[in-house]
């Protein structure tokens, strides 16, 4: 019974759903039934869109409108929208005069990123024919009303990345043949649409129908023309933001083509045999940024022959210039000669009336006429054996006469050989008297002091000792420069306070003689000196009066200036310089903060002496090297003096390099220059690494990152380096960004420096941007840079709003040789930013530096600015020593400054003594200072230290300056325990117990 009820109820349900549908298609609307209430279908006029983006953390709309409909809700990723996020408004559809409803809800970039469902983040409307009352809910028993369900628009979060996934590179092409530049846009959604730039202007494919922009993205060039070359750059672009790439630049050439044949030219033959041409030109067209050269000759002979007259084939000339043959002819004979002894007399003539050419016939008969003097002109000597000969023998007076001319000439030379050789005697005399007489005003020198120079001869080493005397060798032949030419002036001992450690200079009061050095913000007293000296005899000879004894690089002490006053360049900034009074004990100097320092080691000068040693890095644009393409500097420019001062032992130089050599392969050179310091430096190779010989004056090691030179010359130096033959070599360059203090409210200008990353170029350029009232903006960043060619690149940034700069592309470029093998030290480029909205008092932005086709090797500079605050830089106070600086284990400073200096030297002269009397005696266990250049790693030409009388002595030296971190000692020590020694460690530990 149940079921026939259920029956009868569906088909009336149907019966009547028929119905309604034959209504709505004869009027057109749509009429439900609810409960007892006929009421119209819904309909939407707007509908959300199919894709909805939020762009950055701004909320998206979904808006929606629909006629017929009392309410219109919404539903989110599964989810009703709270009523009160409902936006809603009612008005007058202007066409057909009907209701319309509209409501519209933002969805947060926060809804969407919470939400993780397959579908991803959508929203539909529903538009409702009833809104339901709190006293009939919408139940089982009372459906809710009729509905109509928009599309659903799917909601996402709008974004693009900034690196492209494949960036257009430079290309060359043929005139009039088809190229294309790939580019693959960054992943962004919406999906960006690429466009393409020439020379910074948009190509309109649509007008210029040259140009074709395929699906993919990529640019094709029909026909390439001359006009087309230039920088192409790819960009992207979505409703998130706007990329472009790198500038790929397209080069169009030109092949050369020949032009037509000119026309036969004469024979160039009077008489005979001979050849006429025609030439062409590689003009048609000529060849076009690097274009092939046209193929083949430019020029074309062939054989032609000119008729002679009947007269002109008795010439000789002709005949030769032809290469007929010649035949000889004679001469005219030459007159008589004088009777001999037996009473002839001769006379000569010669085959050159002409000479015989081309294999022709030589002259017949004789060229001799011998005969018997007549008219009582000799006395006959019948039967005389002279004359029997001669007759026999006509020839014989003529060899006779050359022999002699032969013997004359011989006394001839050894009479002037003679006269030279007593010229250089007596000369040498002289001078060696000279010499005898200079020798009685220098000091008496111990039996140590004398041994080097009693060596004349240059000796071979024995490599399988460990003393062989070697001659040093000078880097220039020149001799030292005169420091006598001053009279009356007495030397002041340096007062500078970088040295350790140094006797104590005597204090001399301001009315006598005292050293002045001219430092920033002061006034100059003289436009030509930057180092003056002023004097006063009669207070000098009190204060340094047995201060000092003789220099063996002076003559006379009396009649010298100080060092500074004499030799220094006027370009050398007092803030890269260091000088010192050495003596027998030895010292070091170092620059602060630039990871410049000099070693002398004890023994380098000469018992009772006392010299004044400076090292200054150079600054100077044209103190840098001139450098080929493929080479790089990658030290300071380092200056030692004075110069021509002999040393008994070699310095140690130290100073920071910029050479990866975790990347790529270096080829590493020494140059210096030994010419005058105001003249401009002749630099020449002294060393490459790795080809050192027992001639090389100087020993170079190289850590990671500082290189340690031993030399015995004071004079310029720079190391040069570049990329081994197929390798792409890398070099570390620093990054610093710097503005004024005190930045102006009308724009913004941000400098950035690009320099070596060594410890001195970076405090060349602080320094140089205090002395301008700049302040450093951001940490300096580090960045390698690749060889190869490939320029570096900087960009700004997410630049703050209220800001924006004067650069059409906010893009510079530095060209790749200006980095690599230029001759600048502070390169930089500027940024100029407007300002744009006077409320905005904050600058920020990123600068990017990359290297184009290098994209790994980026780094960012962070720039934050307030404009209210004032931005002091650190003034650079005069003459206030600054703190001496930490070391690493290679020796190179660092940034941490301590309070007080540490000392010069860690192991005292009788402890290196007796380390070099364990070590320096080969034996048979191999543990003797080879093994211990091998553990100190400096065994990289070992045959350096073998030339010396010590070897252990000159490791020990390089060890002192290479090592100064406190644990040094320990490790010194653990090291010859490894190597067995432990006598030697001995040594240490007694002596140094306490330290260690």
């Amino acid at each position: 019974m149940d079921t026939s009820r259920y029956m009868l109820l569906f088909g009336f349900k149907l019966f009547i759903s028929l119905v309604l549908v034959f209504l709505v298609s004869q009027q057109g609307e749509a009429v439900v039934t609810t409960g007892s209430s006929d009421v119209r279908h819904p309909i939407f006029l707007q509908e959300p869109e199919p894709h909805n983006y939020i762009v950055k953390s701004k909320p998206v709309t979904i808006t929606c409108q629909a006629i017929n409909a009392v309410d219109i809700t919404f539903r989110c990723a599964e989810e009703w929208v709270p009523l009160k996020r409902h936006v809603r408004a009612d008005f007058t559809h202007p066409e057909t005069g009907e209701a319309v409803l509209q409501a519209s809800v933002e969805v947060t970039r926060q809804a969407v990123e919470e939400y993780f469902g397959i579908d991803g983040y959508w929203c539909e409307c529903n538009a409702w024919t009833e809104i339901p009352s709190p006293d009939r809910p919408w139940t089982g028993d009372n459906p809710p009303p009729a509905h109509v369900s928009s599309r659903r628009g799917l909601v996402q979060v709008a974004f693009i990345r900034k690196r492209f996934e494949r960036e257009p590179i430079s290309t060359s092409v043929e005139l009039e043949k088809p190229v294309q530049l790939h580019c693959l846009p960054p992943t962004g959604v919406p999906p960006p649409e690429v466009f393409w730039l020439k020379d910074g202007q948009v190509i309109n494919d649509k007008e210029e129908t040259n140009f074709i922009i395929s699906n993919e993205g990529n640019l094709i060039i029909s026909q390439a023309r001359l006009s087309d070359q230039g920088n192409f750059t790819c960009g992207a672009i979505n409703v998130a933001a706007t990329r472009k790439s790198e500038s790929a630049e397209l080069i169009v050439y030109v092949k050369g083509a020949w032009s037509t044949w000119s026309q036969w030219s004469d024979c160039d033959s009077k008489c005979g045999k001979g050849f006429q041409s025609r030439s062409r030109t590689c003009s048609n067209p000529a060849p076009l940024n690097n274009g092939s050269p046209c193929p083949g000759d430019w020029e074309q002979k062939v054989p032609c022959t000119t008729v002679c007259p009947v007269d002109y084939y008795h010439s000789s000339t002709v005949s030769s210039t032809l290469g007929w043959p010649v035949d000889g002819g004679w001469s005219t004979w030459a007159s008589w000669s004088t009777c001999n002894e037996d009473c002839k007399h001769f006379r000569r003539r010669r085959c050159d009336n002409p000479p015989p050419q081309n294999n022709g016939k030589h002259c017949e008969s004789t060229d001799l006429n011998i005969t018997n003097c007549t008219g009582g002109l000799c006395r006959e000597f019948p039967g005389s054996d002279v004359y029997a000969e001669r007759t026999e023998k006509p020839g014989q007076d003529v060899k006779d006469i050359a022999l002699y001319v032969g013997v004359s000439l011989a006394v001839l030379v050894l009479a002037t050989i003679i006269v030279i050789i007593i010229f250089m005697i007596r000369r040498k005399d002289q001078r060696q008297f000279d010499m005898d007489l200079g020798e009685r005003s220098l000091p008496q020198y111990d039996d140590e002091d004398k041994k080097p120079a009693k060596n004349g001869a240059m000796v071979q080493p024995d490599l399988t000792q460990t003393i062989a005397p070697v001659r040093t060798h000078s880097l220039y032949d020149q001799p030292p420069p005169n420091n006598n030419h001053i009279d009356a002036m007495e030397k002041i001992p340096m007062l500078n306070g970088h040295t350790h450690p140094v006797e104590d200079s005597p204090i001399i009061d301001k009315k006598s003689k005292h050293l002045y050095i001219q430092l920033p913000g002061e006034e100059k007293t003289d436009s030509t000196e930057k180092l003056t000296l002023q004097k006063s005899k009669a207070s000098l000879k009190s204060s340094t009066s047995g201060s000092r004894p003789q220099s063996e690089y002076d003559t006379d002490n009396s009649n010298r200036q100080s060092v500074t006053s004499n030799l220094l360049p006027s370009n050398i900034d007092v803030e890269a310089l260091a000088w010192g009074n050495i003596t027998h004990a030895g010292g070091m100097l170092t620059i602060p903060e630039t990871g410049v320092s000099v070693s002398i080691p004890e023994g380098a000068i000469s018992k009772g002496n006392t010299e004044e040693i400076f090292i200054a890095v150079c600054r100077d644009d044209k103190d840098r090297p001139k450098l080929s393409d493929k080479q790089t500097i990658l030290s300071p420019i380092l200056l030692l003096g004075p110069q021509g001062l002999a040393l008994h032992k070699p310095v140690i130089v130290s100073f920071q390099h910029c050479a990866s050599q975790k990347h790529g392969l270096w080829v590493m050179r020494v140059y210096g220059s030994g010419t005058a310091y105001d003249e401009p430096p002749a630099w020449k190779h002294l060393v490459t690494f790795g080809e050192e010989t027992l001639n090389t004056p100087i020993y170079c090691q190289v850590d990671t990152n500082c290189c340690h030179m031993m030399t015995d010359q004071l004079c310029r130096y720079a190391l040069i380096g570049e990329s081994m033959q197929g390798t792409a070599a890398m070099k570390r360059l620093r990054l610093a960004a710097f503005a004024p203090a005190v930045a102006s409210s009308i724009d913004y200008s941000i400098r950035v420096y690009v320099v070596e990353d060594t410890q001195d170029a970076v405090e060349g350029v602080i320094q140089l941007e205090k002395k301008l009232g700049a302040a450093l903006l951001d940490r300096p960043k580090q960045i390698l840079f690749q060889d190869g060619g490939n320029n570096l690149c900087l960009t700004i940034e997410e630049l703050a709003p209220g800001w924006r700069s004067k650069l059409t592309a906010n893009y510079q470029e530095i060209p790749f040789r200006h980095i690599w093998s230029g001759n600048q030290n502070n390169l930089h480029c500027s940024f100029s930013l407007e300002h744009t909205d006077g409320l905005q008092q904050t600058v920020s932005c990123k600068i990017g530096v990359y290297q184009k086709s290098i994209l790994g090797n980026r780094a960012v500079l962070q720039i934050v600015s307030n404009l209210t605050e004032k931005v002091i830089p650190s003034p650079t106070v005069p003459g206030k020593p600054r703190a001496s600086t930490t070391v690493s284990s290679s020796g190179c400073s660092s940034m941490v400054t301590l309070d007080q200096a540490q000392k010069a030297f860690r192991l005292p002269s009788q402890i290196k003594t007796k380390l070099c009397a364990y070590l320096d005696p080969p034996n048979s266990r191999g543990n003797d200072w080879r093994m211990l250049a091998q553990a100190l790693c400096v065994d990289r030409y070992i045959n350096f230290f073998a030339s010396k009388p010590s070897p252990t002595e000159h490791i020990l030296d390089l060890w002192e300056a290479r090592h100064r971190e406190e644990t040094a000692l320990t490790d010194l020590m653990n090291t010859l325990r490894v190597m067995d020694r432990f006598d030697a460690a001995a040594v240490l530990e007694k002596e140094l117990g306490p330290w260690l």
